[in-house]
C-alpha cells in the first residue's frame, strides 16, 4: 500500500470517538485562534478588494463571509476567509515545517459545514485529518525546499484543506487520494510575495484550491492517485530529501497537534524570540530607549535571511523586520496588531531604536531561539536570551489567554456579548449540532457591531 492511500485511509476512517482528549482541546484552540485574527483583519486593504470581486462577481449563496452579512459560494468564502485569516499573520504557525496549517484549512472547512449544516463534533474531526495531512506532507518535504523559495503554507495548505473537506463530505479513501492528488497537481506559491497582500491570497487560494479538489473528487472527477509517493512529480519538484515515510509514521497514533504555535505577537513567527527577549529587558531593567547605544542580537540563520529586512517602509514589510519587532517591543511594550501602522513604521522613536540593531546569525542556535543584548550609552549593558517564545509548544498559549485575543480581535466588528457567545461556543464546539450557529454569530447584524477598527 502506498503512501498516498495510507493517508487517504487514515483521513476516511477519522473519526471524533477516536481522537484523544488532549487533540480535541487542542483543535479548539485553533478554531477559536481563527475566529479572532480572522474577524481582527475585516478592515485589511487586501480583504476590501477581494470582497468587492466577490460582490461584483456574485455566487450562489452557499457561505458566509466572517464579519459581515455577505454569503457567496463555498468556493469564494472560502478564498476570502483564507485571505483575511492570514492577513494580520497573527494565525497559528507550526515552527519545524515552517508553515501556517489553519489559516488554509479553517475556511476551507467552516465553507462546507456551514453549507453542509454539519456538527461541531464532524468539524473537529475534519481539522484533525487536514492538520496531519499538512504537518505530515511537511515533515515529508523538508527544509530545503522553503529555503529555495517556496511558499510552505501556500504549498502545504491545499493539501490540509482537501484532506479536511474530503473527511466532511465522507469520500472513501479511492476519492480522498483523487482530492490529495487535485491539490497537489494545483501547489505554488513562493516566498518573494512576503510582506505584501500576495502572502496572505497564497494562504485564500489554497483554502479554495483544497476545497476545489474535494468537490471534483466528489463528483467522480480523477487524476493520478498516489501524488504523494516517493516517485511522484510532486516530491521531485518540490524537494530534493523528500521522505514519504514521515507522512505515515505513527499515523492515527501521534498527532502533530502538540506541535502547534500560536501568536502573541502579530508578526512573522520567527521574530517573536527577539519580541520576547526585549520585553524581558524592558520589564526587568526598564531602559530609557533614548539612551540606548546599540542593541546586538544573536539568531538563527534563518531568522536572518527572512527577517533581516533594516529599512521597512509599510505595515506588511515591518511584519518581516527584526530589527523593527525588536524597536518596536522597546518603545512601546508589545508587539500586537495595532501597533503594525503606517504611523508607527515611521515614529522617529522607532526608527531610531532600529537604527541602533545589529543582527547576526549564529549556525549553533534554533529557530525559536534569540540572544538579545541592549548596551547603553553610560556602559550597562542587559541581556536575555530566550529558548522557548511565549506561544511555543514549550511555552504554550492557554485557552484563557486565547480568548482574551479573540476577544480583543473580534471585538472591532462584534459586539462585546456576541463576542463572548463565540468563545463559549467555540470552547464547548463538540457539542453543537449546526456549524452555521456558530457562523452566524462571526457575521454581525446591524445595531451588534464592535468597536471598529483601532
Amino acid at each position: 500500500m502506498g503512501h498516498t492511500e495510507q493517508l487517504a485511509r487514515f483521513i476516511s476512517d477519522c473519526t471524533y470517538a477516536g481522537l484523544p482528549h488532549d487533540v480535541v482541546a487542542a483543535t479548539k484552540r485553533c478554531f477559536l485562534d481563527w475566529i479572532g485574527v480572522t474577524l481582527g483583519a475585516t478592515g485589511d486593504e487586501a480583504v476590501k478588494i477581494l470582497l468587492g470581486i466577490v460582490r461584483d462577481h456574485g455566487g450562489k449563496r452557499q457561505a458566509s463571509i466572517f464579519g459581515s452579512r455577505v454569503k457567496t459560494s463555498m468556493l469564494q468564502a472560502a478564498l476570502v476567509n483564507g485571505t483575511m485569516s492570514h492577513a494580520l499573520d497573527y494565525d497559528d504557525a507550526h515552527n519545524i515545517i515552517r508553515t501556517h496549517p489553519s489559516a488554509p484549512l479553517v475556511p476551507a472547512l467552516f465553507a462546507a459545514a456551514e453549507h453542509l449544516r454539519l456538527s461541531g463534533k464532524e468539524l473537529i474531526t475534519a481539522f484533525v485529518a487536514g492538520y496531519e495531512t499538512t504537518v505530515r506532507v511537511g515533515y515529508a518535504l523538508g527544509k530545503e525546499y522553503y529555503e529555495r523559495g517556496w511558499h510552505a503554507t501556500s504549498v502545504l495548505g491545499r493539501l490540509g484543506a482537501a484532506a479536511g473537506t474530503a473527511r466532511l463530505f465522507r469520500l472513501p479513501p479511492d476519492k480522498t487520494a483523487v482530492a490529495l492528488g487535485l491539490a497537489a497537481t494545483q501547489a505554488g506559491g513562493v516566498r518573494d510575495v512576503f510582506g505584501t497582500m500576495g502572502k496572505a491570497f497564497h494562504a485564500g487560494k489554497a483554502a479554495a484550491d483544497g476545497l476545489f479538489g474535494a468537490l471534483l473528487a466528489r463528483e467522480g472527477f480523477t487524476t493520478a492517485g498516489d501524488m504523494l509517493d516517493e516517485k511522484s512529480g510532486f516530491s521531485q519538484v518540490f524537494s530534493r530529501e523528500y521522505s514519504p515515510e514521515s507522512i505515515v509514521k505513527g499515523l492515527g497514533v501521534e498527532y502533530a497537534l502538540g506541535e502547534v504555535n500560536f501568536k502573541p505577537y502579530a508578526a512573522c513567527l520567527l521574530v517573536h524570540p527577539v519580541i520576547d527577549a526585549v520585553l524581558a529587558i524592558r520589564d526587568s531593567h526598564h531602559p530609557d530607549h533614548g539612551q540606548v547605544e546599540k542593541i546586538d542580537i544573536r539568531v538563527a540563520p534563518l531568522n536572518l535571511r527572512v527577517t533581516g529586512d533594516s529599512d521597512p517602509q509599510t505595515a506588511f514589510q515591518a511584519k518581516f523586520s527584526l530589527p523593527m519587532a525588536a524597536a518596536m517591543a522597546l518603545v512601546f511594550g508589545d508587539a500586537n496588531d495595532s501597533l503594525f501602522t503606517t504611523s508607527v513604521v515611521h515614529d522617529p522613536s522607532v526608527r531610531a531604536v532600529m537604527g541602533k540593531v545589529r543582527a547576526a546569525s549564529d549556525e549553533s542556535m534554533a529557530e525559536n531561539e534569540a540572544v538579545v543584548s541592549v548596551v547603553m550609552n553610560d556602559g550597562q549593558q542587559y541581556s536575555s536570551h530566550i529558548t522557548a517564545p511565549k506561544g511555543n509548544p514549550g511555552n504554550p498559549m492557554t485557552f484563557v489567554e486565547l480568548a482574551s485575543k479573540a476577544r480583543d480581535l473580534s471585538t472591532k466588528v462584534l459586539a462585546p456579548e456576541v463576542a463572548e457567545r463565540v468563545i463559549d461556543t467555540v470552547a464547548s464546539l463538540e457539542k453543537l449540532e449546526n456549524t452555521a450557529k456558530l457562523v452566524r454569530l462571526c457575521c454581525p447584524v446591524d445595531g451588534q457591531r464592535g468597536n471598529g477598527s483601532r
